[in-house]
């Protein structure tokens, strides 16, 4: 019997975005309970904040200056916190004190597909951020995550000094808006159908199993 192929799903995200953090945990469950289904999940880059210097700028007075003294509070929207602990997360807004520069995660994240674990990653940086407050723009921050899921530290190290304040992420960011990627998160298929936002469990099992059909049925 001929086994059929992934279904291969670029996932376009940036680390400080909740919805992906939110969209990554329904994923995870959707794929877990879809055991007849094989998906292979791939991370690329997006930028909510482009052009933010290397050491980040301090999340309050940002907050302060575009929204208002109002803005500038330790938890996170009623809606977004709500979904998050639908999904077994805890935002810890009150522990974030920087909106980091997440060119390096996403760098670092690039680097990791090749070692067949970029989705662990993905996950640790995710919960260092939203979780923890770890400053994921400070490179030693960066090293100890990666340590965590099993890269090799010196490696990891080398990488990051080659490209020190040096990422060029235009390429990525152009390929996103190639593939009509303007918000974030995005779910690009292989058949060129994108799933914008961070849909329900429900809906991305449905169209799974969809897709999962018509590839058989080639």
């Amino acid at each position: 019997m001929i086994e059929s192929s992934p279904i291969k799903v670029q996932i376009f995200s940036d680390i400080v975005c909740p919805w992906c953090f939110i969209g990554k945990r329904r994923w995870d469950s959707a794929i877990k309970e879809l055991v007849e289904v094989d998906v292979e999940l791939i991370w690329r880059p997006y930028q909510l904040y482009p052009g933010l210097p290397y050491e980040g700028i301090d999340r309050r007075q940002y907050l302060r200056r575009r929204y208002g003294d109002s803005a500038v509070t330790g938890s996170a929207p009623r809606r977004i916190q709500e979904e998050a602990e639908s999904v077994g997360i805890e935002l810890r807004y009150d522990l974030i004190d920087k909106i980091p520069n997440t060119a390096y995660s996403h760098y670092l994240l690039e680097r990791s597909l090749e070692l067949g674990v970029q989705h662990d990653l993905a996950e640790a940086l995710f919960q260092a951020y939203f979780c923890r407050g770890i400053d994921i723009g400070d490179t030693g921050s960066l090293l100890n995550l990666c340590e965590s899921i099993g890269m090799i530290a010196r490696d990891v190290e080398e990488a990051l000094l080659s490209v020190a304040e040096n990422v060029d992420m235009s390429t990525h960011l152009n390929f996103a808006q190639e593939q009509n990627i303007f918000s974030v998160p995005g779910y690009l298929f292989e058949n060129g159908y994108l799933l914008p936002g961070a849909q329900t469990e429900e809906t991305i099992s449905r169209v799974l199993q969809r897709i999962s059909e018509k590839m058989k049925a080639l």
